[in-house]
């Protein structure tokens, strides 16, 4: 080997350092790092499989992990901020977030952890319970405590070898209204979701809290198309009336009616207060874990609500505009139709691969019937790392993307 063909080698970019940089760079130095990889190189479907186990290598290196058990905090020990407790199994059936009830300066993890640590166990998963960084009513959206859970279920799988199609949420009392709406806000993330005397927000006539229920928050109801879900409910319950899960089974029955999908168990009972189910929480959690994950769904509803949440299954939107209703389809091979309720496209984004279509061959995407791009979509590494880096999850790596400018 000559002294030039050895200074070469020396001066060529370590791939595997280079992604790994990628995780933690900022936007310049990413930008840069994908010019050293020579990122828009069209890629085969053999050099897409070869690249996801080696970016998926660097992910899971390149962050947060997780004490193993007891309890802990995710932020700061001597302020007791970002307080999670684990417990369960070894973690390989899966995670389970349990989300504790409360209240206006009320609730603590222990509780939820006592209640789904044994649970977990039983399924050989893992069970995390978080603690809401501030005690309102409700905590589980408020204060930077959703961006906390999901900080954390991304930790967890860095710390466990958690299969990523595994992850359920589950909670009772204002812990069921966390599942129910994070649930939704997040139904890409989750294998399923169990609330328990618990709901989704209430839209009540004249704003009285316990008036009549006429609405449910947006959000919630369409984006849960996707994800299974069980719901507990006693009619007799005074800590959280029953009127917002009987409304929201009737929505849910509407929106299948329309749009299919929306696998549900609903249970309702009578002289239960605000107790467990019968047969114990269990009982939800059993009929949840029937289900993995479908990360490629074939048709998604999604009604975005989040400024931060631009990625939902495989599209992205830049800019999403809250509340539309947007509804993405593949009606045939290599067909997509998209309906983002007459919004402009600049910023949106679909994501592909070989489960959804066939790279090798046109797509073609219509709206409204109208035909908005066809072509051939390659496959680059820039598009896989861009994916992997929104969130530590081994289905969110796509190799191919259509851009709408």
């Amino acid at each position: 080997m000559t002294a030039l063909v050895v200074l070469l080698l020396l001066a060529a970019p370590n791939p595997d350092k280079l992604i790994a940089e990628y995780f933690t760079a900022d936007g310049g130095r990413r930008i840069a790092i994908l010019g050293e990889l020579d990122a828009d190189k069209e890629l085969t479907a053999e050099e897409v499989a070869t690249w996801k186990e080696r970016i998926l290598k660097q992910a899971r290196k390149s962050g947060k992990k997780l004490r193993k058990g007891g309890t802990n905090y995710f932020y700061d020990k001597k302020k007791k901020r970002g307080k999670y407790i684990v417990t369960g199994g070894n973690g390989r059936g899966g995670l389970v977030i349990a989300l504790h009830g409360g209240g206006e300066g009320q609730g603590d993890a222990g509780g939820a952890a006592s209640t789904f640590g044994g649970i977990a166990s039983k399924f050989k998963c893992v069970c995390i319970a978080p603690e809401v960084l501030e005690k309102t009513e409700r905590g589980w959206t408020t204060s930077g405590t959703e961006e906390f859970v999901l900080e954390l279920i991304e930790a967890a799988k860095r710390t466990w070898k958690v299969p990523h199609d595994r992850v359920y949420i589950v909670g009772h009392s204002m812990g069921g209204f966390g599942s129910w709406t994070l649930g939704a806000h997040h139904a890409d993330l989750f294998a399923g979701a169990a609330p328990y005397a618990g709901g989704p927000v209430p839209i009540t006539e004249g704003g009285a809290k316990y008036g009549k229920v006429t609405g449910l928050q947006t959000g919630v109801i369409p984006s849960l198309r996707n994800l299974p879900l069980h719901i507990y409910q006693s009619l007799d319950d005074k800590n959280v009336p029953p009127d917002a899960n009987v409304f929201a089974n009737k929505m849910l029955i509407e929106w299948k009616k329309d749009y299919g999908g929306y696998n549900y168990k609903y249970v309702e009972v009578d002289g239960r207060g605000h107790g467990a189910p019968p047969g114990g929480h269990v009982v939800g959690f059993k009929w949840i874990y029937q289900f993995k994950r479908d990360s490629r769904p074939k048709h998604i509803l999604w009604q975005p609500v989040l400024s931060y949440k631009r990625m939902f299954y495989w599209i992205h939107w830049q800019t999403p505009m809250p509340e539309t209703l947007v509804e993405m389809k593949v009606i045939g091979p290599n067909k997509i139709s998209m309906d983002i309720e007459g919004h402009e496209k600049t910023g949106f984004r679909i994501y592909l691969d070989s489960e959804l279509v066939d790279l090798d061959k046109e797509v073609t995407v219509v709206e409204a019937d109208e035909v908005v791009f066809k072509g051939k979509v390659k496959r680059t590494l820039k598009t896989m790392l861009m994916t992997a880096a929104v969130k530590y999850d081994s289905d969110n790596i796509f190799p191919a993307q259509i851009d709408f400018k």
